[in-house]
């Protein structure tokens, strides 16, 4: 049983997981990036730049590496990487030289996965036809395994980012909730788990500013509201302004409440 002295330390934590959700240049990247000690997985080119070229961010920079094929067939070989490259960051955590484990960014990662089984990999039925049905069910699978049993295992905080999308109708349709359709884009049904797996799901949003010197203005919503599903269990405004580490935790802490 828990005692109260440590229900009160466990109701801040020191360290979470956090998915980030939404479309290119809303500041999923840039927000990752505001993390102490990260160290980041990167499958979208040249996303580096985002911290070094920005002295703030790169400051809080470990290491990066890519995980980017060369070819359909070079996809296996960068997908055993990135697993290794996960094991190696729960070593460099307990040597204290890490804090944040990022995957930036998933659906690059699932459309690599499904394009490298579609050509190599391909289920077929007994009737000799590509099964695409179970094919998308394997890759839903692998995800679950990958983000379940390796990302969301790491000690310390980890951040997660993927692409927003709009979801068919067909799709609704199948769904009880019918609210929120700009989902996760994350091809398969995984897209349907991977927000039930984290405490904290944000989607992010750029809005221009008419400040010369910060002409944008990241924002974070942390629950549901407009078709998006955020969530989170701290107790969040609906909005964080100026989203980064540090105002998530000042907001978890009840700092600008």
């Amino acid at each position: 049983m828990m005692t109260p002295e440590e229900y009160n330390k466990s109701s801040t934590p020191k360290y979470f997981n956090c998915c980030v959700i939404g479309g290119p240049g809303s500041g999923k990247t840039h927000f990752s990036a505001t993390f102490p000690k990260f160290y980041s997985l990167l499958t979208e080119p040249d996303s580096h730049f985002i911290w070094t070229l920005n002295k703030e961010l790169e400051k809080n920079c470990v290491g990066w590496d890519y995980f980017v094929p060369s070819s359909v067939g070079d996809t296996k070989a960068v997908w055993d990487r990135l697993r290794k490259a996960v094991l190696e960051a729960k070593d460099l955590f307990k040597q204290g030289k890490i804090e944040t484990l990022v995957l930036d960014n998933l659906t690059y990662l699932s459309e690599n996965l499904w394009n490298y089984l579609e050509k190599h990999d391909p289920t077929l039925s007994k009737q000799g036809n590509v099964d695409t049905l179970k094919m998308y069910g394997d890759l839903a699978r692998d995800l679950y395994k990958f983000i379940t049993y390796s990302c969301i295992t790491f000690p310390g905080n980890f951040v997660l980012t993927v692409h927003e999308m709009q979801e068919s109708d067909e799709a609704m349709a199948k769904k009880p909730d019918k609210s929120s359709p700009v989902v996760a884009n994350v091809l398969g049904s995984f897209r349907n788990k991977v927000e039930g797996l984290f405490p904290v799901v944000l989607f992010l949003d750029k809005k221009e500013t008419h400040d010369k010197n910060k002409p944008y203005q990241y924002m974070a919503r942390t629950n549901k509201c407009d078709r998006r599903n955020a969530k989170n269990r701290f107790n969040l405004p609906e909005r964080i302004s100026n989203i980064s580490y540090t105002t998530l935790i000042n907001a978890i802490n009840n700092k600008e409440k």
